[in-house]
């Protein structure tokens, strides 16, 4: 069976287009989950400060997302895959519509960060590290059901993302 992204989104978007409730919820976690990546790698950043952790795990614990998000802005410049709905002759309607550029969707920005910073707790709270991995599952599904990206993008994203916080178990 010969996969099929236009299939595969409609039937997605169908369900969430005629669930209004449901369809307010998915863009409210896809910003609530954002925000919430962004919140625990700050609040990472600030126990390892805190608890004094030696110098040398703190310049990882910082630089190693800072070089994961440098790698898919080159990446993106470099491969410069455009966005489903903006692809030549795609016809898809995003339920996210992205307001800046419709190109440079691969690899998945959100997922590349959600999952170093998964990777990245895991030394230090074990717990938040796998919890944080099943939301940055839920949040490739997210993105998925939103439009703006394809499975690729997103599984290119967590490869990368998870690649780049292992540096930091080594």
């Amino acid at each position: 069976m010969k996969y099929n992204y236009k299939t595969l989104y409609e039937k997605n978007s169908a369900f969430w287009n005629s669930r209004p409730r449901a369809k307010r919820a998915l863009l409210f976690s896809n910003h609530a989950l954002t925000l919430l990546f962004f919140f625990a790698y700050a609040g990472l950043l600030a126990w390892a400060i805190w608890d004094g952790l030696e110098t040398e795990s703190l310049i990882k614990l910082l630089f190693i997302p800072l070089f994961c998000l440098f790698a898919v802005a080159v990446l993106r410049l470099a491969i410069d895959r455009p966005r489903p709905y903006s692809e030549r002759g795609a016809n898809i309607t995003p339920i996210l519509r992205k307001k800046s550029k419709d190109k440079e969707s691969f690899p998945s920005r959100h997922l590349a960060c959600a999952f170093v910073i998964a990777t990245v707790f895991l030394p230090h709270f074990l717990g938040a590290g796998i919890c944080l991995i099943v939301l940055g599952l839920l949040l490739g599904y997210i993105r998925f059901a939103l439009g703006v990206h394809y499975p690729s993008d997103l599984f290119g994203g967590m490869v990368l993302g998870l690649l780049c916080g292992l540096f930091l178990l080594v």
